[in-house]
């Protein structure tokens, strides 16, 4: 069950209106999360799920970032993340190759 929040302690709920007079806060009781909804959003109004457990100015600052906007850069985080693990990957992997060697040898 979804709960619409119209209004909270620091007007997080209104601030985030701000942003996009389409969005709107709910709190999603079985998961227990602050969820971002959007009204003129074909289909679901789904946005994004908030990372905190309570509304604060944290949440205007994921909001804000999360934009789509913003989404050359998201995709740019995204692909540097993923080039650091993979490259993490493969350094643990040839290590334990070396290790897995210098053992054979011994």
């Amino acid at each position: 069950m979804n709960i619409k929040i119209c209004g909270d302690v620091y007007n997080i709920s209104k601030r985030i209106k701000d942003i996009d007079r389409d969005y709107c806060v709910v709190y999603n009781t079985s998961k227990q999360v602050f969820e971002i909804h959007n009204s003129n959003q074909i289909g679901s109004s789904y946005c994004l799920t908030l990372p905190y457990h309570e509304l604060d100015e944290r949440c205007l600052k994921h909001v804000l970032k999360t934009q789509s906007v913003n989404i050359d850069e998201i995709l740019e985080q995204i692909e540097n993340d993923n080039n650091l693990r993979e490259s993490a990957i493969k350094t643990s992997a040839f290590s334990q190759i070396a290790d897995s060697i210098e053992n054979m040898e011994k």
